[in-house]
C-alpha cells in the first residue's frame, strides 16, 4: 500500500505587531525564533507524524492488532471437537497477543452457515474461522451451489492438527478386527448397518469408500451428532459407527474397535490399529484437519501475527497432551508451508467424495 501525502505549510505564528525596527526584529526573533528556522522545524515534527501514519497504513495496522475482541466462528454445535479446540488454543494464544477471543458457534449446513458468515466479515482480523475436513475439504466437492471457495476465499492462519475418525462395532458382534469384520459383512451382506453423526459427514464418506472399495454391502442410518450414534451401537440399535470421539467408549469397554482411518498409525492413537495396515482398502489419503482461516483480503502482517501466536500455543508440551488426550495430532509444519499443505488437505477430500460416490441432499 503506497501512502503519499502533500504538505503545505503556512507560518500562523501571530506576533502582538509586525517588527519595523531592527531592535524589534531582534527581541521578536529572540521570542519566537527566525521565520524561516520555525517553518522547518514544524514541518520536520509534521513529516514524522504523516510517516508514523504511513507505517501504520503499510503493516494493515497490525502495530495496534488486536485492540478489540477477536470471535472465532465454529461452523458446528457446541460441545464438539471443533468448539473445544476453538476454546483451548484461544486461551493459550490470548495471553501472548493480550487479546480476548469470543467463541461463537453458527452449526448447520455441514459448515456452510459459519463459514460463510466469516467470508462475508470485514477483512480486519477481529472475525476468524476454525474450520475443518467437512467444511472446507468435503462441502465444497458436494455443494455445486456453495457460496464460498476454500482456497480462494480465506487465508490460512495455522491448523490446530490431524483428526482421523474410528470404525468400532456393537460388543454383540462376533468380530474383533478389520478382517474379522469383512469376512462377516460379506456372509451378511445388506443386514448390517452403520452410524454416523450426519449425511455427507466424514463418517457417512468413509463408510461409503470403505463400501465400494471392499466389495461389503450395509446400510447407512445417519444420527444427529456423535453421542446418539455411538450410543446407538452401545444400546445395540446399530452394528457399527464411524466417528471421531471413540477413545472413551473404546477404553471402558462400551464397542469393539476394528480400526482408524488414518493411512499410518498417529501419536494420539499410537497402540491403535489402522484400517489400511489390516488391509482395507481406501484409506491411504484420510487425514481428517482442524485449521484457523481469515478472509481471504485480512492483511497479511495480521494474519502473520495470528499465525505466531497460534503456532507458539500448539507446540507447548502442555497443549500437545492436550490435543492428543482429545485424538488430534498436533500440527508441526512451519507458517510459511501452510498454504501449500492447506490445498493439499482440501484436494485430498475432493478425492475422497469422489470416491465414496456420495451426494448433496
Amino acid at each position: 500500500m503506497a501512502c503519499i501525502v502533500n504538505i503545505y505549510f503556512k507560518d500562523t505564528t501571530k506576533r502582538d505587531h509586525s517588527p519595523t525596527s531592527p531592535g524589534e526584529r531582534a527581541k521578536a526573533d529572540l521570542l519566537y525564533g527566525p521565520p524561516s528556522r520555525r517553518s522547518v522545524q514544524m514541518m520536520k515534527m509534521l513529516a514524522l507524524v504523516v510517516a508514523g501514519v504511513c507505517i501504520g497504513a503499510t503493516n494493515g495496522g497490525a502495530d495496534q492488532y488486536p485492540s478489540r475482541p477477536i470471535t472465532i466462528v465454529v461452523p458446528s454445535a457446541a460441545g464438539g471437537l471443533g468448539d473445544i479446540l476453538a476454546r483451548l488454543v484461544s486461551e493459550k494464544a490470548g495471553a501472548s497477543l493480550r487479546a480476548t477471543f469470543i467463541v461463537e458457534n453458527r452449526p448447520g449446513a455441514s459448515g456452510a452457515i459459519g463459514s460463510t458468515n466469516v467470508m462475508r466479515a470485514t477483512a480486519d482480523g477481529y472475525t476468524i474461522l476454525l474450520a475443518n475436513g467437512a467444511s472446507h475439504g468435503a462441502l465444497p466437492t458436494l455443494n455445486k451451489k456453495l457460496q464460498y471457495d476454500p482456497i480462494k476465499d480465506f487465508a490460512p492462519i495455522a491448523r490446530v492438527g490431524e483428526t482421523q475418525l474410528a470404525l468400532v462395532a456393537s460388543t454383540k458382534l462376533p468380530i474383533k478386527n478389520a478382517q474379522e469384520f469383512l469376512a462377516y459383512a460379506r456372509k451378511n451382506s445388506g443386514k448390517l448397518t452403520y452410524a454416523t453423526f450426519g449425511h455427507a459427514s466424514a463418517g457417512h464418506l468413509f463408510g461409503e469408500v470403505l463400501k465400494k472399495e471392499n466389495g461389503v454391502d450395509m446400510l447407512h442410518v445417519p444420527y444427529k451428532g456423535e453421542a446418539a450414534a455411538i450410543q446407538a451401537v452401545i444400546s445395540g440399535e446399530a452394528d457399527l459407527a464411524m466417528i471421531v470421539s471413540a477413545k472413551p467408549y473404546v477404553d471402558q469397554g462400551q464397542v469393539t474397535l476394528i480400526g482408524t482411518t488414518s493411512p499410518d498409525e498417529t501419536a494420539a492413537y499410537p497402540d491403535w490399529p489402522t484400517l489400511a495396515s489390516q488391509g482395507i482398502r481406501g484409506f491411504t489419503q484420510a487425514r481428517g484437519f482442524q485449521i484457523f482461516l481469515a478472509p481471504a483480503a485480512t492483511p497479511k502482517p495480521i494474519v502473520e501475527k495470528l499465525a505466531n501466536a497460534f503456532a507458539d500455543a500448539i507446540s507447548t508440551p502442555e497443549m500437545k497432551r492436550k490435543l492428543l488426550e482429545l485424538g488430534v495430532n498436533p500440527a508441526t509444519e512451519k507458517p510459511e508451508e501452510l498454504p501449500a499443505f492447506y490445498r493439499s488437505l482440501v484436494d485430498q477430500w475432493r478425492s475422497i467424495v469422489e470416491a465414496s460416490g456420495v451426494t448433496a441432499e
